[in-house]
């Protein structure tokens, strides 16, 4: 037996608008009447979330709109669901308190607690408010609601009964915004489009700019006498150097070292013979020591650009697909991979829910370019990142790959320990930055030697067009 609808909307109206904080619940003033049975038969409500200035509650500072269904009131007896729908409403400030932390708060989050119908000993208004004023009870419930909505959504990939595991691939990254150092020359394609901004050795006067800087390009700061990084001989080009005191507050540089700088060097062109790109990547900790460092005459010389930093949170892209198939039975990963192999198909998680899936998890644009970011997941060109950087460990490369095979397994699975440091785009606003053909060049490291701090492992590799 349902609930007559008027005898809800009164109810909503006896106790809207609400305000906890600097938060306010209110009726949608665009809908009318605020209360309605959607196709369905659930009772659904217009609901206006209002979060104001905390200093003087008077200025709104994000208003969020939804249309929010209350659950199924055919399930239970009329006046036991009208008395739950009060005791929320009354409970209403304690919960607003409970979660009012959260940017992304929307109005269903309130709507999350009809668990609280399954104890029978819950009868009257204000049982039910009691019950969802505890902040214990708030939050298992509010864990059981964000497990199920995992599970709804890995559902479409397979992945339903994995969603810690599914969980624990998201990492933090910092994505890195840059802009022209005042007095480098600027780039500009629609006056000649064969300029190469890599050859501009029009340097602004590093004498200028404090030593231990973030910044991309221009020249290092090292120790005066340190030798000029190189590997085997090869002079590298200086790419970036971080402030890690500065960064230190962002989520992902808890995996870095707290202070000091952290300067990274790589070969435009591996020599003949050599998989991958040579890289170095320096921990320098007396910054006091420092001085700039102009490259030597023939290593190439980038443009200098400032950066500023934002958070991220990113899955592994569609390209990565192995985290994901990772997680599905070893029979079922090697019969997928040989009928792939063999053009048969083999889509052990289907590509579109999961490109689907990433986009709707990550905070912000994977793939607006240019792209560049220190740790989190890496963006593709073309291919698995994770797996170019593995097979340039292997003697033999692709040499004798067998997708399907035992061994593509293996090799396969050791690639997931790979942690991309940091993750440089060739191009910038229309113009070159790196000589890398409009892709991605990027530094690794593996887990073990990230969490040691281990620099020496650092390796470089490409994708390009």
């Amino acid at each position: 037996m349902s609930v007559d609808i008027d005898r809800l909307l009164e109810l909503f109206r006896r106790h809207l608008p609400l305000r906890a904080g600097s938060v306010e619940v209110a009726f949608a003033s665009e809908v009318e009447p605020p209360v309605w049975r959607n196709e369905a038969g659930y009772p659904v409500v217009a609901l206006r979330l209002t979060t104001f200035d905390p200093d003087d509650g008077v200025v709104p500072l994000d208003i969020k709109a939804q249309e929010v269904c209350i659950g199924d009131d055919r399930e239970h007896p009329p006046e036991r669901w009208l008395a739950f729908v009060e005791g929320h409403l009354r409970a209403m400030p304690a919960i607003l308190g409970h979660v009012e932390e959260s940017d992304t708060l929307m109005p269903s989050d309130l709507f999350v607690y009809e668990a609280v119908l399954t104890d029978a000993g819950l009868q009257r208004a204000d049982e039910f408010a009691a019950a969802l004023r505890d902040p214990v009870r708030l939050a298992a419930m509010q864990a059981a609601a964000g497990e199920a909505e995992w599970r709804e959504r890995l559902e479409p990939l397979g992945l339903a009964e994995h969603v810690a595991e599914v969980r624990a691939m998201a990492r933090p990254s910092i994505r890195l915004h840059l802009s022209r150092v005042e007095g480098e020359d600027e780039y500009d394609d629609e006056d000649d489009e064969d300029i190469d901004d890599t050859e501009n050795t029009d340097a602004v006067d590093d004498a200028t700019c404090p030593t231990g800087q973030t910044r991309l390009g221009g020249d290092p700061d090292l120790p005066p006498e340190m030798p000029w990084p190189e590997v085997d001989g090869v002079p590298l080009t200086f790419v970036a150097q971080f402030d890690l005191a500065g960064l230190a507050r962002r989520d992902a540089a808890s995996e870095l070292p707290a202070s000091g700088l952290l300067s990274f060097f790589y070969a435009p062109s591996p020599p003949d013979g050599v998989r991958g790109h040579p890289v170095r990547v320096l921990h320098l900790t007396d910054l006091d020591t420092l001085v700039h460092r102009p490259a030597p005459a023939a290593v190439e010389r980038l443009a200098a650009y400032d950066i500023d930093t934002a958070d991220e949170l990113q899955y592994p892209g569609v390209d990565s697909h192995f985290f994901y198939e990772a997680l599905l039975p070893e029979a079922r990963i090697l019969e997928g991979h040989r009928q792939r192999q063999q053009g048969e198909g083999g889509e052990l998680v289907p590509f579109n829910p999961l490109a689907c899936f990433i986009a709707e998890s990550e905070q912000l644009d994977a793939f607006e370019r240019p792209t560049h970011r220190l740790l989190g997941h890496p963006s593709a060109i073309q291919g698995d990142p994770y797996l170019d950087v593995e097979i340039d460990t292997r003697p033999q490369g692709w040499d004798g790959w067998e997708d399907g095979s035992h061994e593509a397994l293996q090799v396969r699975r050791r690639s997931l320990r790979w942690r991309l440091l940091l993750q440089i785009d060739a191009q910038e606003h229309g113009g070159p930055l790196l000589n890398q053909d409009g892709g991605f060049f990027y530094f690794w490291l593996p887990a073990d030697a990230l969490a040691a701090h281990d620099w020496s492992q650092a390796r470089g590799s490409l994708q390009c067009h």
